[in-house]
């Protein structure tokens, strides 16, 4: 309206009054000006002071609020990005249209909200609360203080009412929820709140309690993030879904990082899969045909074809090494003992790329030549040798190795990025006290389930798990290393030095030659005996150019593995969801047809 007549606008039963610029907001019976920073009843005018009283408890009213908490489909924020456990995590709204998915139709997020109208004073939050996601502690703390912080923000008016709060949090969401239990039952740290204290916030309203909570492939720590019960309901319900395939949560949540947001922000997934891929295809064959041939059997077509699959190789091996440089870069260690390590580490690795790049380029062309000599000389393998055989240095194992002991002393305890080393446990059982909990399996609906690989899978896990809880770091390094790495392949490398290096070099060099087979040897017994063939040959093939993403692949099993417990609102979720609100179920309701 115009003229300086009021403008009124209904949100939520409370109201807000627009005069010329101004605004006035009426809060059940009180009136706030903040132009004229007056607080009157409608009955008088009456002065209360420069801001609003909370409006007095509804008698008999009890209000429901869900709140999602993300964690992140990418355990270790590879594409660092500051708030990566957001709305659209829930919602499946693709990041470069904005737009909902086909996976939005059916998902957690829609299938809530679509129980909302089921009940008569049921909210769902899942707009405006975001984190890093981050495996990291500071990270899930300032979090904790976050969600809080939205709470109030997006309810403000119901402090004095009955309010039962439904947490729903994946992965590490359910750490910042249990984190959460902790800051609400804690004046002291509400007040040292960097988040809190600026804005006043005194307690937690007393009125509130947290009358369920929901773990989505949450890894529970056995130390920190512990579950405080104060301003738990009584009838408090705790809902667990876990999937046995989820690596995550069985594994690499053990290690809490330190600075993990941008840790990996140079690491490009698809530049490092590009050189992977090229390296699995490279025609084996056509190098060893050429190699067992002799001079008159069609010998120089056999070379051409053989230099062409030598230059792949080592192009993808340059590729490779190059995105390794820039992930070990990217690695903040404040060790400086380990900080001198990482840079000799990375000076050897300049080195191999520029011998990668150089023997590339050696086989680029055969205009040097196309006899076994020439072939063995376009290696050059005295620039290599020196580089390679400190890089793999091992002895007898996993414990002597040059590379693993240098990356287990990396992802050390309180030695290089990690803070600490935790065993999670998929249940919570340990720190919910008694509290009956719902147990959601849902392997079977992992697609994995369907290659009957679990028997392979639990050795493979047992074996990775038995290493951390021993703290040997080098040997688990390696048992995941060789779920890279086809035990064939490796043979064949060792195979072709002993084969068709070493009788064509002499003095020095044969004994650096030798040196480095003696190492690979050492490798390849244990790539034999630890790779677990969790991928099975069909998906091998079916993935060929996407290896990361195939079933039982360690990717898979990390991200699709432990993303499925939100991709859906399963049926036993939905029940004890449903038995947890308290707001009373909506008479006038009817299912949409």
């Amino acid at each position: 309206m115009s003229n300086g007549i009021a403008k009124i606008s209904i949100i939520e039963g409370d109201s807000i009054e627009k005069v010329r610029g101004q605004h006035t907001e009426y809060v059940g019976k009180m009136t706030y000006s903040s132009s004229q920073k007056l607080v009157t009843t409608a009955e008088g005018g009456k002065r209360f002071g420069d801001k609003p009283e909370d409006p007095p408890k509804t008698d008999g009213r009890i209000i429901d609020i869900v709140m999602f908490v993300a964690g992140t489909t990418d355990p270790i924020n590879t594409e660092g990005k500051k708030h990566q456990a957001n709305t659209s995590y829930w919602k499946y709204i693709d990041e470069e249209t904005k737009k909902e998915t086909e996976q939005s139709l059916n998902n957690l997020w829609n299938k809530l909200k679509e129980i909302k109208y089921q009940f008569l004073d049921l909210h769902i939050e899942g707009d405006f609360f975001s984190w890093s996601g981050d495996n990291d502690t500071s990270e899930r703390i300032k979090a904790s203080e976050r969600l809080f912080d939205i709470i109030l923000r997006t309810y403000p008016n119901w402090k004095n009412q009955e309010v039962h709060l439904h947490l729903i949090g994946h992965s590490h969401g359910g750490n910042v929820i249990n984190q959460f239990t902790e800051l609400i039952s804690s004046k002291d740290m509400i007040a040292k709140s960097t988040i809190l204290k600026p804005r006043k916030i005194a307690e937690f309203p007393k009125p509130w309690k947290v009358k369920s909570i929901t773990y989505l492939s949450t890894p529970f720590f056995q130390k920190k993030h512990q579950l405080n019960h104060s301003k738990l309901h009584k009838d408090c319900k705790i809902i667990n879904v876990h999937n046995e395939y989820d690596l995550t949560q069985q594994l690499i949540a053990n290690f809490s990082l330190n600075n993990l947001e941008g840790l990996l922000k140079s690491f490009k997934v698809d530049r490092f899969t590009t050189g992977i891929t090229i390296v699995k295809d490279v025609k084996k064959d056509i190098i060893m045909t050429y190699l067992k041939s002799l001079i008159w059997q069609d010998f120089k077509n056999k070379a051409i074809l053989a230099w062409r699959e030598m230059s792949n190789a080592f192009l993808g091996f340059n590729i490779i090494t190059a995105e390794f440089i820039k992930y070990i870069n990217s690695l903040k260690i404040e060790n400086s003992n380990l900080q001198k390590e990482k840079e000799t580490f990375v000076n050897l690795l300049n080195n191999l790329q520029q011998w990668t790049y150089d023997v590339h380029k050696n086989y680029s062309s055969i205009s040097g030549g196309y006899d076994k000599s020439t072939w063995a000389k376009n290696l050059n393998l005295s620039q290599g040798l020196s580089v390679l055989n400190i890089l793999f240095d091992i002895k007898t194992g996993p414990k002597d190795s040059y590379l693993l002991s240098l990356l287990a002393g990396i992802f050390g305890e309180s030695k290089g990025i990690t803070d600490s080393i935790d065993e999670t446990l998929w249940s919570p059982s340990k720190q919910t006290k008694g509290l009956p909990i719902i147990d959601v399996p849902i392997f079977e609906s992992d697609p994995y389930n369907s290659r009957n690989k679990r028997k392979e899978f639990d050795a493979f896990l047992k074996g990775v798990q038995g290493a951390v809880h021993k703290r040997e770091l080098e040997d688990m390094l390696m048992r995941l290393l060789s779920q890279f790495v086809k035990p064939s392949m490796l043979a064949l490398v060792v195979l072709t030095i002993d084969m068709f290096i070493e009788p064509l070099i002499f003095g020095k060099l044969d004994t650096e030659v030798t040196k480095l087979r003696k190492n690979l040897e050492v490798y390849s017994k244990f790539v034999s005996k630890y790779h677990a063939y969790l991928v099975t040959p069909k998906d091998e093939k079916a993935f060929a150019k996407d290896i990361m993403n195939a079933p039982g692949s360690i990717s898979y099993l990390a991200m699709a593995s432990h993303s499925l417990s939100h991709t859906q609102l399963w049926k036993r979720v939905e029940d004890g969801l449903k038995d947890s609100f308290s707001s009373g179920k909506n008479p006038g309701y009817r299912k949409k047809i």
